[in-house]
């Protein structure tokens, strides 16, 4: 077992609730991104490719509650991702009294509350997995398996020798997707050996690697308007090295950009000579407030995010609050003086 693992399943146990599930329900965190979404369709193609192997039938279906971002538009697959309405509209349709869902799996989710409304569909299940890579997770299914890893993708890996399949074109992209997108296209300090090694027996199925990185990172006329905005009207704390920038929604409807157009801007922060630890904070159609820290090794930004209710990683973490923006640099510095 890794020395990274914590939780009550191994992969193999997973595989078994998989194997004997007739139906199941797949789903990710709410404001999905690469690993996530590459994750989950990853998995989906695993599982498909072990029931046409062994002739069997299952139900699956994947729902994500939120808006995916406009890159996923470039892959087909796509499709197979259900809202959360249209999904509760198929199954009020089609549905018997007292139906439940065998399995409901989770992936790249730290915590119950970042399901958004699938959590709804989770109470509706037997039972559920959660198989993440946050060291913040809080275990909150009934089996979970957590690796501190670079990334969901890479962490799914493992599973195709588990259900004894082989690697495909279609299975490796979303992987390298997912690890592509936590890395930083492996700019990030998450990459290990093995990270590459996963990634040279993707690329060797057939991955596009120049392809799918562009797909990610291609910068939009849009958001080179919001980098100059960022980089222009930042603030920089001299004493912590600590960069922020605040992102109203009306700054968002002058620039005429849209929630997925401001990702990496925490990164783009970090970027700044000398700076160690930076945050950018979006503010949501509600008026909450999603903040995103990223650090390079002078601080542990899970640690920080947690007072906000969030966490992630050391290096890069998130929270959602109610919290004004004041409020939260203040409680920052705070945290940042001790």
């Amino acid at each position: 077992m890794n020395k990274n693992y914590k939780g009550n399943i191994t992969p193999k146990e997973i595989i078994k609730e998989i194997k004997v599930a007739k139906n199941i329900v797949l789903t990710v965190h709410i404001n999905p991104d690469g690993d996530a979404l590459g994750s989950v369709l990853a998995f989906y193609f695993m599982i498909g490719e072990y029931c046409k192997k062994n002739n069997i039938e299952k139900d699956m279906k994947i729902v994500v509650d939120d808006k995916l971002p406009k890159y996923m538009r470039y892959f087909e697959d796509t499709k197979l991702i259900s809202n959360y309405e249209k999904f509760c509209d198929e199954f009020n349709k089609n549905s018997q009294d007292n139906k439940k869902f065998d399995l409901f799996i989770s992936l790249d989710c730290a915590n119950e509350e970042r399901y958004g409304r699938a959590v709804e569909i989770k109470k509706l299940s037997k039972k559920s997995i959660n198989i993440d890579h946050h060291i913040s997770n809080t275990e909150h299914a009934n089996f979970n398996y957590v690796e501190d890893i670079c990334s969901t993708g890479e962490l799914l890996y493992q599973f195709l020798e588990i259900l004894d399949i082989k690697l495909t074109k279609k299975i490796a992209e979303y992987m390298y997707l997912g690890i592509i997108n936590d890395t930083g296209n492996f700019r990030h300090d998450n990459v290990t050996e093995q990270t590459f090694l996963v990634c040279s027996k993707l690329i060797g199925a057939g991955v596009n690697n120049h392809k799918i990185a562009n797909i990610i990172f291609e910068v939009s006329e849009k958001k080179v308007e919001l980098i100059g905005e960022v980089y222009k009207n930042k603030q920089i704390n001299e004493t912590y090295k600590f960069a922020s920038y605040y992102l109203t929604q009306a700054k968002m409807k002058e620039l005429g950009i849209e929630k997925d157009d401001t990702d990496g801007t925490a990164e783009m922060l970090l970027r700044i000579e000398g700076v160690e630890i930076s945050l950018f904070v979006r503010e949501n159609t509600d008026g909450s407030l999603k903040g995103s820290f990223r650090a390079n090794d002078k601080y542990d930004v899970n640690k920080i995010a947690s007072i906000f209710g969030g966490g992630g990683h050391i290096k890069a973490a998130g929270f959602r609050t109610d919290l004004s923006f004041e409020e939260i640099l203040e409680k920052t510095y705070k945290e940042l003086g001790k």
